[in-house]
């Protein structure tokens, strides 16, 4: 072993020597085998460099980094800071070539006698720095151990990797991706984030002392930095002032840089420490402003093919890259989001407040709070966003209630139904034994214990799609969906935006679009979907039909200038625009005069509906929009509550929940509590200072005339399928007649009428009652003579209303 010392002592003294005269052929052989083997990012290394995270204005929403790293040019570097690293890391950096013979020997023979010896130049340190930094960027753990391996064979392959180095690299280079590698402590990487981090100053204003301090922390910097170890730190700093202070007679070690005095020696040794610069550099989504917004931030960008081949790939680049990621997050709206939430639903409830806002025609993304806006697991804490999809973080989903009926009316409308299509929708039907349809076809449902009993809350009568609309009239939109199909409603419902959240199947596996369309209860809302989702449905219809989806991201740089790929919104006109106005109309109804009619807010075309899922009540809804603006604000239980642990699932339910602290009792009314309670407030902050357009009025619609299929022989329920299969609806019109009481008479009208229009069933109320035969009673003569005037009509009859 000493002999091979020996030897390469030679071929360095060799290289050493005469630079420029040319050196041997061993020494050549030695250099030409390094270059060729020497790595493309050692030659030119992007060193780990956190990335950061911006507000659409411009504004930090949060770093994230592995290392706190922010890599500055050597120009932005104190001269002091450059004359303390070399003092005690390689003081003739700028005089030796390739490699500095005394230290190197020095290294190589007490490695080789089994004591261990760090390199002795700045240019091996940095080319060790820089292949531990690669190892980690590719996750590449035989590299990482070899970094840390201190044989003579990895010794000697570091001094190969630095001739070649230097052969390629000028000292300036060298010294600047050195200062811009190194660990400093206390979790600062490189010598900006290291006076930042102990001095609140940028490395070009680092002065002699912090200088001297930083320099001194390189060796050991888990065990001297001066906010854990003061006074190690300061003993380290003094000894590099000493050594400073040594190479003051031979100035032309420091490249220029005027060698440093007693005088400024001795006053720097008399400065103390001040823990009171000591700064910390937020990183993560625990640092931001909106937590768990963030992380739904972090986890698109995971998301990304252009970041890498897989989700580990891509948070590395995220936490080494040096991105700057500029988001489309509109912090005005974003924080009238969260403070509505916020005030009403408090973090440790047994229910989950949340809030989304699109905007119509782009997806941006406005706002997206919810009522546990910290991640972690302390209370009231969490890692799920219940806004999102699973595959972003998200939760299972939430029930949509009669926010869904949208879907059918829709489905009708596409189809060509007339919004003048009436139903009879009694307070109470019972739907079991009706025939539906499914994607597969026409089945005949069966209710639980033989039964489906659907309730309107409000009262029963004949509505219409404005009126049945305007009061959520539950049986009027089982009887559409009766006749649209349930299979259509639900494509209408994803061809407009919303992600429906399968369930598991007992048996494994997801449920299916087939699954869902055997169930009629789907225009009432019992299937999960994301909030996000359904607000983005929502946003479809304000934007005329043109479906976008919803976006976070604006771009992603790296330093270098790299733009790589972002999900993009891919808006597409997914209906035509006059059905999307058709629809608009109709669903401003329940802003006027409606369920949603407390949340109206003055100056702007409000469209929208209120939701709530059944009796048992899981969740409440509101989800408005203008042209300019979607809003969906959901309350609903959260499952994992000690509130609900050992309840059944169908027995959980929001009305008598305890909220804010225990102070309100939630009744479960979606227009006063998650209208006016989150929706009302959020919106009308976010939409101060926006234009108040107002919808496009639909154009008037005359479905053409055609035959009315022949109901000859019939009885009621074979007549109204065929009406049904030929696109009609039905209600039944009960009338005197001779016939017993529940006879079928026929149809009206019977050959022709509007295409989708309501075929009247004609049904026997039996015979008209005969007059009951009273005797004249005897005039008396005091009183005054009969009116010749004729009685007055009665005020005809407002028909009924129903609610829910």
């Amino acid at each position: 072993m000493f002999l091979l010392v020996s030897v390469l002592g030679g071929v360095l003294v060799a290289g050493v020597a005469v630079p420029a005269a040319g050196v041997t052929a061993e020494l050549a052989k030695v250099s030409a085998n390094a270059l060729q083997a020497l790595p493309k990012d050692i030659e030119t290394p992007p060193p780990a460099e956190g990335s950061t995270v911006l507000m659409a204005d411009g504004t930090v929403l949060t770093n994230f980094f592995d290392e706190n790293r922010a890599y500055v040019p050597l120009s932005e570097i104190s001269d002091t800071m450059k004359q303390a690293q070399m003092a005690v890391e390689d003081q003739r950096f700028y005089l030796h070539g390739a490699l500095d013979l005394r230290g190197t020997l020095r290294a190589l023979v007490r490695t080789s006698s089994g004591n261990l010896q760090g390199g002795s130049t700045l240019t091996q340190q940095y080319v060790k720095l820089a292949l531990l930094d690669k190892a980690v960027a590719d996750n590449d753990a035989e590299g990482i151990a070899a970094a840390y391996d201190r044989t003579f064979a990895r010794k000697l392959l570091e001094l190969r990797y630095a001739i070649a180095l230097e052969e390629k690299l000028s000292k300036d280079e060298i010294l600047e991706r050195y200062l811009n590698l190194s660990y400093y402590g206390a979790g600062a990487y490189g010598v900006e984030a290291a006076a930042k981090r102990y001095f609140n100053v940028s490395a070009k204003d680092l002065d002699l002392t912090q200088s001297a301090m930083l320099a001194g922390l390189v060796r050991n910097p888990a065990t001297s930095d001066p906010i854990r170890y003061p006074k190690i730190a300061l003993e380290r700093r003094n000894n590099v002032l000493d050594a400073m202070l040594g190479q003051a007679d031979t100035p032309d070690v420091w490249h220029f840089i005027p060698p440093v005095t007693k005088a400024q020696v001795a006053a720097a040794k008399e400065t103390g420490f001040d823990p009171a610069q000591v700064t910390e550099t937020p990183h993560g989504c625990v640092a931001s402003e909106f937590q768990n917004l963030c992380n739904v931030v972090l986890n698109v960008l995971k998301s990304m093919p252009s970041l890498g081949p897989d989700p580990a790939a891509r948070e590395r680049l995220i936490k080494r890259g040096g991105l700057t990621i500029q988001t489309e997050i509109d912090g005005r709206t974003q924080r009238a989001a969260q403070e509505a939430v916020s005030e009403y639903v408090h973090p440790t409830d047994p229910a989950i407040g949340l809030m989304v806002m699109i905007e119509p025609g782009t997806g941006l993304i406005k706002g997206m709070a919810q009522s546990r806006p910290n991640i972690g697991t302390n209370p009231g804490e969490t890692y799920l966003n219940y806004t999102v999809e699973r595959d972003l973080g998200g939760a299972a989903g939430f029930f949509g209630g009669s926010t869904y009926k949208m879907f059918v009316l829709a489905a009708a409308i596409a189809k060509g139904y007339p919004t003048s299509r009436t139903y009879d929708a009694p307070k109470v039907k019972d739907w079991h034994n009706e025939v539906f349809r499914s994607c597969s076809g026409p089945f005949t449902f069966k209710g639980e214990k033989n039964s489906w009993r659907v309730t309107n809350a409000g009262g029963g009568g004949e509505f219409d799609m404005y009126s049945g609309t305007k009061n959520s009239v539950n049986n009027y939109f089982v009887a559409l969906e009766q006749d649209v199909g349930i299979c259509d409603s639900i494509k209408m419902a994803e061809t407009l935006g919303l992600k429906i959240q399968y369930a598991p199947k007992k048996g494994g596996g997801y449920q299916t679009i087939e699954d869902v369309s055997h169930n009629p209860s789907f225009t009432l809302g019992t299937a999960e979907s994301s909030p996000i989702s359904l607000a983005n449905a929502y946003a479809t219809l304000a934007a005329r039909g043109m479906r976008c989806d919803p976006i976070l991201l604006k771009s992603v740089v790296n330093k270098a200038g790299k733009e790589f790929e972002v999900p993009q919104a891919n808006c597409q006109q997914v209906i035509p625009q006059e059905i999307a106005d058709r629809i608009n109309d109709v669903m401003k109804g329940p802003f006027n005069g409606g369920t949603a009619s407390r949340s109206r807010i003055p100056g702007y075309d409000l469209a929208g509906k209120t939701g709530t899922d059944g009796r048992n009540t899981k969740a409440i809804w509101l989800v408005g929009y203008t042209p300019n603006l979607a809003g969906a604000a959901m309350i609903g239980i959260d499952r994992e509550h000690e509130r609900f642990k050992g309840i059944k699932d169908e027995d959980r339910r929001l009305q008598g929940v305890r909220i804010r602290d225990n102070t309100y009792t939630l009744s479960g009314s979606s227009g006063r509590e998650a209208g006016q309670g989150i929706w009302l407030p959020a919106m009308r902050a976010a939409l101060e200072g926006m234009p108040r357009d107002k919808f496009v009025p639909p154009t008037k619609y005359t479905p053409p005339t055609v035959d009315v299929p022949s109901c000859s022989r019939m009885g009621l329920n074979e007549c109204r399928a065929v009406l049904q299969e030929a696109g009609f609806g039905t209600s039944i019109s009960r009338q005197e007649n001779a016939k017993p009481a529940g006879t079928f008479l026929g149809i009206s009208p019977r050959d022709r009428a509007p295409q989708f229009s309501t075929i009247r069933l004609l049904v026997s109320s039996g015979p008209a009652p005969k007059p009951e035969h009273k005797p004249e009673p005897t005039p008396d003569p005091t009183s005054a003579p009969p009116s010749s005037e004729p009685p007055s009509e009665p005020p005809p009859a407002e028909p009924p209303r129903g609610r829910g």
